[in-house]
């Protein structure tokens, strides 16, 4: 499997360590974030990962280019829910425990690429988690 791509960002940022020719920042265009509303109604758990993204991704999801697949995700999400409640009332059903997994892959399959994964954020250079180490702890609890 090949390594994943590397945002243009992050490869300016760490001054292009593999020299090759990237695009001219005037050939590239800034893309507008911020909240939109959904163009399709959503269920409960679409909308509350519809606000989430918006409030916690706001730096990297545009309005322009991920709200289709941000959509996409959100009513997932809510057949997800809907399969759940089937799955409670036949937990015996082989087909709707199939077709649950399915989605819960193709749901984690989307929001890596929307940036909502581990993996996805540290591509994109986003955030990496830090466990504290026992000295830091203990300063912390002395501060």
């Amino acid at each position: 499997m090949p390594n994943p791509a590397v945002p243009l960002e992050q490869k300016r940022l760490l001054g292009n360590p593999g020299q090759r020719k990237l695009p001219a920042l005037s050939e590239t265009f800034e893309l507008e974030g911020g909240y939109i509303e959904p163009h399709r109604p959503l269920g409960a758990a679409g909308q509350l990962l519809w606000d989430r993204v918006f409030a916690h991704g706001k730096t990297w999801v545009s309005r322009q280019t991920d709200v289709e697949a941000l959509l996409m995700v959100c009513k997932q999400l809510d057949r997800q829910v809907m399969l759940e409640e089937q799955v409670e009332s036949a937990p015996d059903d082989f087909h709707l425990l199939r077709q649950l997994l399915e989605l819960e892959k193709a749901i984690m399959s989307n929001l890596g690429l929307l940036g909502f994964t581990v993996d996805a954020r540290s591509r994109l250079g986003l955030a990496e988690i830090k466990a504290k180490s026992a000295f830091e702890t203990l300063m912390a609890e002395r501060a």
